[in-house]
């Protein structure tokens, strides 16, 4: 194969530097108190991007300005807006699409005016619109998708079923999508396919802690049901965490998510908070630091699942542990995961180890799922595993008479990221290849998706994340590692700044051949009168 790089350029992130005498990196800093995290943006392709967040101006009772900040594709400000906004509004998803801005807030604490605020941003006229809807009260919202002008809302109940619903950004005309009557139902996904003009909720019903059955009901524009498609085989003790779709054709599609074992070592079954996947809660809800880690019952994931459904029936539920993935330890590098594939190729050739065994392994981990990508008649599957960790503290107590005796308590230190594990699979659910990343020394207490994947060229895939201010990346061709994981460092605003720390670093692409890396980072400077100080950053990077 001929190589298109050469070291030590290859496949480098090298930071754009702008076009002028000071030669200073591309990046924009915004002052921000430590451990917050009150910014947000949407990529507008070659047309820049939108920066958003709450400020500390109050617009009359219970009520905060919201900027909207326009920036150009070299990161200079074109104009901005502030919009009056509940004070208890949660930013919950945003998109690009027919050359506007669409973001989706949820008021959780009052539904007085409707508790969905959307908001329609065209850049190039510098208009900001607002639409409002109502969900019920204390429902989560799941998924936002546009079909036409309608904006489709699908949410989850504690208690009650799941919905789905449709009101026009331009009319207000609202829509019901209404849901079998099962009960013990937690919706998954919303898809609207722009083609067919159908809609789209992927679902499961769970009866009791080990059984679980996947959905698919599919609607017209409408909003009246077509077909409810009902994938029977799902094994036993096989959960279904979290859904993705993709239609491949009129009336035919592609299921993948992830699934893990179920309640084990549970004495109590909660259904709603034991099997709703809490990555919403994290990414949408930002919830991390509220949360209370030991109280935290976020499934574990033993692998990937895939099933296809077509016009004229439904296709099977296949299953893909990570344990069997290719070459697996090599980006794993977890001892207890290194000897649970032992123990799973010990059970896959029992003559050679003297013991039968048709035991399910499990890494346990848990996982963010990144989005379904369909490429060239395949889907791409890539999540990253993280752990809570721990440490053990111990102290001295004394009882009625007096007597010392110790008592140890555990101290949640944040969370591990493990690896990504990336599977490429076909129309009919089966494995083509997989591969991974091992992510190394990243302990932190908020949880995001950092990793990120580009194609280069036909075959190569370039595997890419954003933490501890550096960009860790390996290139792949299929199941085979071309090139081992390098890193580059994130540049500064001042060449004298040097990072401390930081958290929630991602990295996406943009456009062309760029991309954009945002987090949060404390920094140091001794040339400056204060040498220390917290900021958001957004650097535009370039792939060479």
């Amino acid at each position: 194969m001929k190589k298109k790089h050469v070291l030590p350029a290859i496949l480098v992130f090298l930071t754009v530097q702008a076009f002028c005498q000071s030669g200073q990196p591309l990046r924009v800093e915004i002052p921000v108190k430590s451990g917050t995290n009150p910014f947000n943006h949407i990529t507008f392709g070659d047309k820049g991007l939108c920066l958003f967040y709450p400020t500390s101006n109050d617009v009359g009772k219970d009520s905060v300005s919201w900027s909207f900040v326009m920036h150009d594709r070299n990161l200079k400000e074109q104009w901005k807006q502030l919009i009056p906004l509940h004070e208890d509004v949660n930013y919950i998803k945003g998109f690009s699409q027919n050359n506007a801005i669409y973001l989706l807030f949820h008021d959780t604490q009052r539904n007085t005016d409707g508790n969905i605020h959307v908001l329609m941003i065209i850049p190039h006229l510098q208009l900001i619109t607002e639409h409002r809807s109502s969900i019920p009260d204390k429902a989560e919202v799941v998924d936002f998708e546009l079909l036409n002008d309608f904006a489709l809302l699908g949410y989850n109940l504690r208690k009650g079923k799941p919905g789905l619903i449709g009101f026009s950004l331009v009319s207000g005309e609202k829509r019901t999508f209404d849901f079998s009557l099962e009960d013990n139902a937690l919706l998954l996904d919303v898809l609207s396919d722009t083609i067919y003009k159908d809609v789209y909720a992927v679902y499961k019903v769970q009866p009791s802690a080990s059984k679980n059955r996947l959905m698919v009901n599919q609607y017209n524009s409408s909003s009246a049901l077509r077909r409810s498609i009902s994938f029977e085989n799902v094994q036993e003790k096989k959960i279904l965490n979290s859904a993705q779709l993709v239609i491949t054709a009129e009336g035919k599609g592609f299921v993948a998510g992830a699934y893990g074992s179920g309640a084990r070592n549970r004495r109590n079954y909660d259904y709603y908070n034991d099997y709703y996947n809490y990555y919403y809660y994290n990414s949408f809800y930002r919830r991390q630091l509220n949360q209370n880690i030991n109280q935290d019952n976020t499934p574990v994931t033993d692998g990937y699942y895939t099933a296809a459904f077509s016009p004229s029936g439904e296709g099977s539920i296949l299953y893909h542990n990570f344990i069997d993935f290719t070459d697996m330890q090599k980006y794993i590098s977890d001892p207890e995961a290194i000897r649970t594939r032992r123990k799973a190729d010990k059970r896959a050739n029992p003559e050679a180890s003297g013991v039968e065994n048709d035991k399910e392994y499990s890494l346990d981990y848990r996982m963010l799922i990144h989005p379904l990508i369909s490429s060239k008649g395949n889907y791409l599957l890539l999540a990253e595993a993280y752990v809570p960790e721990y440490h053990t503290m111990t102290q001295m107590v004394y009882d009625y008479y007096g007597r010392a005796m110790p008592s140890t308590y555990s101290v949640f230190d944040g969370f591990r990221y493990k690896g990504a594990f990336i599977a490429s699979f076909d129309s009919s659910g089966r494995m083509e290849w997989n591969n991974g990343m091992e992510m190394r020394d990243i302990l932190t207490s908020f949880l995001n998706r950092k990793m990120n994947f580009y194609f280069d060229g036909d075959n190569e895939i370039i595997l890419f994340y954003n933490a501890n201010s550096k960009i860790a990346f390996k290139t792949i061709n299929k199941e085979k590692v071309l090139e081992g994981t390098a890193l580059t460092p994130i540049a500064p605003k001042r060449l004298t700044d040097q990072p401390v720390s930081e958290y929630l670093g991602s990295i996406e692409y943009w456009y062309g051949n760029y991309f954009l890396a945002v987090g949060y980072e404390t920094l140091r400077n001794n040339a400056l009168d204060e040498n220390k100080r917290n900021v958001f950053y957004l650097n535009k990077m370039a792939f060479r």
